[in-house]
């Protein structure tokens, strides 16, 4: 174990836990390079058959690649080697990488935190693959849920460590209550990404081909129902699948500008990047986190505005109560976050308020309507 915990604790994102994605993110483009280095090397040489990764038959296991050889040694399944080795042979085998990932599941209770962000990050890769599906969009929300719950643990552990040392050392030790602190933000920040990020699995199956969508004239209603719909509202809790995120905001953008579904979803993703954000904040009171939280929110307030301009007076479709019921939940989440940050409420979020309780009362009768219209209510009582 000491050598592995040499090697976990060299990675970026173990020694800067709140700045986990940013290094996670660095990682998963690493991947995604390799994968089109050999595209392009299969492109330019009609000598190769395959992909010709110098002959070797060992998997490297030092290293994090798409074969996900590192995560394949250390299972005990002995099905998870041959799957590299397929991978190997067949880089682009989404299949069998998604295979490797199910395998790390059955045994994650018993794998390592390496393990897991390994099996993450390759889940990730296929998520940000033009060919996505629900599948892989579950597989790699499990897969967050299981690393963040293992960093979590391997942080708690260092802080029980320093504890420990601190109650057992008669002097004070300023290093190790300033590493203490550190910690204690951590695995609080930690904590609260692993509440933050979790969500139900799609109950779907169903895949689509983002690269055939975006050259499409009109956009199936099937993949609208079945595809974009239920797979970006899992998706915005994967901070990592951006790519994916933006082209499909960019395909929806242009073939069904005119629906709030939109301005629904690209509200949720910009609102679930401004809590890390303010998470971090908080944990260290971090300047620019603070800054780029609020800007995240003020991105996620003009994406719900313009789904709401869509709707008119009256919510009739389920689509338009789902866009004012978005809304109405972003005005009290920006405002308890004003309030949470010593911020005086600006007039212009008040009114913003005030437009949300009127467009919530047409459908007050839904008791998920009425909850948030109460909230708002209550917020607007206490300003006047």
């Amino acid at each position: 174990m000491p050598g592995y915990q040499e090697n976990i604790r060299e990675l970026k994102d173990i020694q800067e836990p709140l700045f986990i994605f940013k290094h996670l993110k660095s990682d998963l483009d690493i991947l995604k390079s390799q994968i089109n280095n050999l595209k392009s090397a299969k492109l330019s040489s009609k000598l190769l058959k395959g992909i010709n990764l110098k002959k070797r038959d060992v998997l490297d296991v030092k290293l994090l690649e798409f074969t996900g050889g590192r995560l394949s040694q250390s299972l005990k399944n002995v099905r998870a080697k041959e799957v590299s080795i397929k991978l190997q042979k067949h880089p682009e085998d989404s299949k069998s990488r998604l295979e490797l990932a199910e395998i790390f599941l059955q045994e994650a209770d018993n794998r390592s935190l390496e393990n897991a962000r390994d099996a993450f990050l390759l889940a990730m890769l296929e998520v940000e693959n033009p060919m996505i599906s629900t599948q892989k969009i579950n597989i790699a929300l499990e897969t967050q849920t299981v690393y963040l719950m293992k960093l979590q643990k391997f942080l708690q552990d260092d802080l029980t460590e320093t504890e420990s040392k601190i109650k057992g050392d008669g002097n004070v030790d300023a290093i190790l209550e300033k590493q203490e602190e550190k910690l204690k933000g951590e695995v609080d920040f930690v904590q609260k990404c692993v509440h933050l990020l979790k969500t139900e699995p799609l109950t779907s199956n169903y895949e689509l081909n983002l690269n055939k969508s975006k050259v499409e004239k009109t956009l199936p209603f099937g993949d609208l129902k079945n595809g974009f719909d239920p797979m970006l509202r899992s998706m915005v809790f994967l901070p990592l699948a951006t790519q994916n995120m933006e082209l499909m905001f960019d395909i929806l953008h242009r073939l069904e500008g005119k629906n709030p579904l939109v301005g629904i979803h690209q509200s949720k993703m910009f609102d679930v990047l401004a809590q890390i954000q303010l998470i971090i904040a908080s944990a260290v009171n971090e300047v620019e986190s603070k800054k780029d939280g609020f800007e995240n929110l003020a991105k996620a307030m003009t994406a719900i505005g313009s789904a709401v301009k869509l709707v008119g007076d009256i919510p009739e479709k389920s689509i338009e109560k789902a866009a004012v019921h978005r809304f109405g939940q972003l005005c009290y989440t920006i405002h308890r976050t004003y309030k949470s940050h010593d911020i005086t409420v600006p007039n212009d979020h008040v009114v913003r308020i005030q437009k949300a309780v009127s467009l919530l009362e047409p459908i007050a009768a839904d008791p998920k309507i009425q909850k948030i219209q109460s909230k708002l209510l209550y917020v607007l009582s206490e300003n006047n």
